[in-house]
C-alpha cells in the first residue's frame, strides 16, 4: 500500500485547517487509518517530498511505523527534511531518486519574551528534543555513522546529496536505478549546504482563516467558530495597525479564489509583516541562548 507523505507534517488537530486552505501536508492520523487497512501481507510505503514540520507529528508518526516492523519502506522522490527524516528513519527500507536532497537541523521554537531562567530552560528543552531526533539518525545509521557526527550535521543545518546520505546509513539506496548507475552515483560527492527551511506556520493559517471570515469571504468551519473580534485583533497583531472606528477593515481581507487583486496585495503586506515578526522572535531568542 502507498501512501503519500507530501507538504507539510503537522498534528491532527491542524488537519482540518491545512485541508480547508488546500496545502498538501500528512499527520499521523493518515498513518493510523493505512495501517488499519494494510493487508498483512502487504507492506507500507510512504512517498516522501517534505519540507518537514512538527515535531510531536513526526515523533508520533515515528513510533507508529515501527510498530510494523520491517514493513515499512520510504520512498524519497524529491525532498525529505527536518521531521520528514525522523520519519523516514522509521522506515525498515529507505530509498531515493539520484536528484532528491536529505535535510537536518536543529529543532526551533518560537517564544515570547522570556527571563533568563525561562531562556535555560528552553535551551535544555531543545536540546533534549535533538538528542531525541538524533536517537533516530543513529538507530536508522546501523552504526555506520557515530553520534558526534549526526549532532555536528543537525547543528550545522546540512542539507545533503543522497549519496552522503547513504554513506551515513540515512538512505539505503537509489530508486529506480541500475547496479551500474548506483556505483556511479556513489561515487560522487556532493556540496554540502547549509540552511534553514520553512513551512507553512499553523498559527499564520489560522489568522488566514480568522480574518476570512471576519470578511465574510470564507464560511466557517463546523467545530471552528471564530469572533469576529478576535479575528480583527489577528490581523491587528499581525500588522501593527490600528483599526479604529469606522476604517476598512475589510481592506485586509485574506485571499480566496477568484478575490479582488487589491485585497491579494493587502493580504501579502500582512503576511510579509507576520513572516518579520516570526525572523525576529527567532533572533531575539538566540540572543537570549548566546546570553546565558
Amino acid at each position: 500500500m502507498n501512501i503519500e507523505l507530501y507538504g507539510d507534517i503537522v498534528s491532527d488537530d491542524y488537519d482540518w485547517l491545512y485541508s480547508l486552505f488546500g496545502i498538501p501536508h500528512c499527520c499521523p492520523k493518515n498513518i493510523r487509518d493505512a495501517m488499519k487497512e494494510l493487508p498483512e501481507d502487504e507492506d507500507l510505503i510512504l512517498e516522501v517530498n517534505s519540507p518537514g514540520g512538527d515535531v510531536w507529528a513526526g515523533f508520533e508518526i515515528y513510533g507508529l511505523l515501527q510498530k510494523l516492523q520491517g514493513r515499512t519502506e520510504a520512498h524519497i522522490i524529491a525532498l525529505a527534511a527536518s521531521a520528514a527524516t525522523t520519519i523516514t528513519s522509521a522506515c525498515s527500507r529507505v530509498l531515493a531518486s539520484p536528484v532528491a536532497q536529505f535535510m537536518v537541523h536543529q529543532p526551533a521554537a518560537i517564544a515570547g519574551y522570556v527571563n533568563n531562567e525561562g531562556a535555560r530552560q528552553l535551551q535544555n528543552f531543545l536540546d533534549s528534543i535533538k538528542a531525541s531526533i538524533i536517537n533516530g539518525y543513529v538507530v536508522k545509521s546501523g552504526g555506520k555513522a557515530s553520534r558526534k557526527t549526526f549532532e555536528k550535521l543537525v547543528d550545522n543545518e546540512t542539507f545533503m546529496p543522497i549519496q552522503d546520505a547513504i554513506d551515513l546509513g540515512l538512505v539505503d539506496g537509489f530508486l529506480d536505478t541500475d547496479e551500474e548507475a548506483d556505483a556511479l552515483l556513489s561515487a560522487g560527492g556532493g556540496l554540502k549546504l547549509s540552511n534553514s527551511l520553512g513551512s507553512q506556520s499553523a498559527d499564520a493559517l489560522l489568522e488566514r482563516y480568522e480574518a476570512a471570515v471576519k470578511a465574510g469571504t470564507m464560511q466557517e468551519v463546523p467545530g471552528h467558530p471564530v469572533s469576529r473580534e478576535a479575528a480583527t485583533d489577528a490581523l491587528e497583531a499581525a500588522s501593527g495597525a490600528d483599526y479604529g472606528e469606522g476604517s476598512d477593515r475589510t481592506a485586509y481581507a485574506v485571499a480566496v479564489p477568484g478575490e479582488d487583486p487589491v485585497i491579494t496585495e493587502n493580504r501579502e503586506v500582512v503576511e510579509s509583516l507576520i513572516d518579520q515578526w516570526r525572523m525576529q522572535a527567532a533572533i531575539d531568542l538566540e540572543r537570549a541562548r548566546d546570553a546565558i
